[in-house]
């Protein structure tokens, strides 16, 4: 019997983000299209960041993860889809929140619109200001709180 897409996604909600462990690559919005086929699953893997390092370890897992439900699978990555803050399941920005992230409160889809209207994970307040553009990697921004001092991510758009 052939696995449902609903069923492939519970089994990949196993494989965290290698950054960020509260968040599994489904509620990252990482995983795209799923087709079943009758020998093997073909999954749509959309990267954060087109050069992210974890690309391979990703397709590992995934494949690895559907070998274990004795399934044999094609991992496409696909770099001409950008990876959307949208995609971003309601789980998958309440893991990101409790490891620290920055919630987006605009998916305009105007990255200047994203990085303005930003609150602090911790304390909430928007009295906050851009440090930095890039982060520890090319798809994140760093922000610092002037209420509560704190320095913060934020998952910023393709640009």
């Amino acid at each position: 019997m052939l696995p449902s897409t609903d069923e492939i996604k519970r089994w990949l909600k196993n494989i965290p983000d290698p950054e960020i462990p509260h968040v599994s690559v489904v509620d990252m919005g990482m995983v795209g299209d799923i087709r079943v086929e009758e020998k093997e699953i073909c999954i749509e893997l959309i990267p954060t960041y087109a050069g992210c390092p974890a690309i391979s370890l990703l397709k590992e897992q995934i494949q690895r993860t559907l070998e274990q439900h004795g399934w044999k699978s094609v991992v496409e990555i696909n770099y001409t889809k950008p990876w959307q803050p949208q995609n971003v399941t309601p789980q998958g920005w309440e893991g990101l929140r409790r490891a620290g992230f920055a919630l987006p409160k605009d998916f305009s889809g105007d990255p200047l619109a994203l990085l303005s209207h930003t609150a602090c994970p911790r304390c909430e307040s928007e009295a906050v200001s851009l440090l930095s553009p890039f982060g520890p990697t090319a798809c994140r921004a760093i922000f610092r709180c002037h209420t509560c001092g704190e320095t913060f991510e934020l998952f910023k758009p393709p640009s």
